[in-house]
């Protein structure tokens, strides 16, 4: 057995203990797909966050570090150049990442929550490395797997890696949000992307009774991974997993700039603004449930914090230029704009405590054949808040 045999052995071993990596035919297809084969080079984040170290396979440390069940970023600012720029030169790449490897255990978690069977098609949308449509074409058989990547360089670095391990899955370069009706009806769809919405073609695209498992992406974060079911209307209903998962989102719905916003409000004249105490800490988002409830009902909306002389402060920074300010040290809010943010915060926040501070899986998803979207809580018939596609993606 070689030392990268050895590594992934020890990889698949590590995701069984953490219960991501269940049934046997998963772990059959982790043990036998080479992940370094789809991750020749990528880019590790320096120690102090600031940049990309380029990392490649004349690295002494690279076969190791595939092998961690870890996210690698594969491309920056959508520029393929980045990599061999910075390998050349040794110094860090900046940039925002706009393609990379999914975590192991992550991909794990997402496949298992498919429920998938023998004879079962399957449409993935963000073939990124390849990595994932590889381990689905040996679960399945290439000629049942179907991905779609937009980026016509990463599809080509995808088509070559596939075939390297022996994989021909139908591949596809477009708007992963249009799917591809060609192949349709399909059994399961799963994004290795993040939408603010679900597509409509995706909800035409997959048979009644089969399923749609996606990130839905925020600026907020949130992480909400979220399994839908079509029913013979069109209508898809389901329920947000009890796990974290993020990604990069579809190139449509790109992420808001928060430093742009920042920038913008400390400028801002601030003669409507006033300073009141709030009823809860600044670090709310961040509790793993709440957080991704109140990234799901406040779209266009992004976070970051901000450190003046006077102590550590937590912003709220809004498409329409309303933002709030929490300072954390005195517990206290200042708000500007149409938009009362951190009051929208605060509602939300009592209502979810009085309901019991529910976890994630019990909300809840429904998306009607015109696209409404509908969010509830342990039924379909508790209505949270609904929205439509123009005000969840707005920006």
């Amino acid at each position: 057995m070689s030392d990268r045999d050895g590594l992934r052995r020890a990889m698949v071993e590590h995701m069984m203990a953490a219960g991501t990596l269940r049934t046997p035919q998963w772990v059959q297809a982790f043990a036998t797909v080479p992940r370094h084969l789809f991750l020749p080079r990528f880019f590790r984040q320096t120690p102090d966050h600031t940049g990309w170290q380029a990392i490649g396979e004349s690295d002494p440390d690279w076969p190791r570090t595939v092998y961690t069940d870890a996210t690698w970023v594969t491309q920056l600012d959508n520029d393929p150049t980045r990599w061999d720029t910075a390998a050349r030169t040794g110094r860090p790449a900046r940039g925002v990442p706009t393609s990379s490897s999914t975590a192991p255990g992550l991909m794990a978690l997402m496949l298992e929550a498919l429920d998938i069977d023998d004879g079962h098609t399957v449409l993935e949308i963000g073939t990124g490395t390849g990595y994932n449509a590889a381990l689905l074409s040996h679960r399945l058989g290439a000629r049942l797997v179907t991905t779609v990547e937009v980026d016509p360089t990463v599809a080509e670095a995808a088509r070559l890696a596939l075939l390297a391990c022996g994989y021909t899955p139908t591949r596809v370069v477009g708007d992963g949000a249009a799917g591809h009706a060609d192949g349709a009806p399909y059994d399961r769809i799963i994004a290795t992307c993040s939408t603010a919405t679900i597509p409509p073609a995706w909800a035409a695209q997959v048979r009644p009774g089969g399923l749609v498992l996606t990130n839905l992406h925020r600026d907020l974060g949130g992480g909400a991974l979220v399994l839908l079911r079509r029913d013979d209307d069109g209508q898809l209903d389901g329920r947000f997993l009890a796990d974290y998962g993020a990604f990069m989102p579809v190139r449509c719905d790109p992420p808001a700039d928060a430093e742009q916003r920042l920038t913008a409000a400390l400028t801002t004249v601030d003669d409507d603004v006033a300073t009141k105490p709030t009823s809860i800490d600044a670090d709310a988002l961040d509790h793993p449930d709440f957080g991704m409830l109140a990234a799901l009902r406040l779209p266009g909306v992004t976070s970051l914090w901000f450190e003046p002389d006077t102590g550590p402060q937590r912003w709220l920074l809004a498409d329409d230029g309303s933002w709030a300010c929490v300072e954390q040290t005195t517990r206290t809010v200042r708000q500007h704009g149409a938009r009362r943010l951190w009051h929208d915060l605060e509602r939300l926040h009592q209502r979810w405590r009085d309901a019991g501070q529910p976890p994630r899986h019990r909300f809840g998803l429904s998306v009607t054949d015109s696209g409404i979207h509908r969010f509830w809580l342990d039924d379909a018939g508790s209505t949270w808040w609904t929205g439509t596609p123009a005000v969840i993606r707005r920006r």
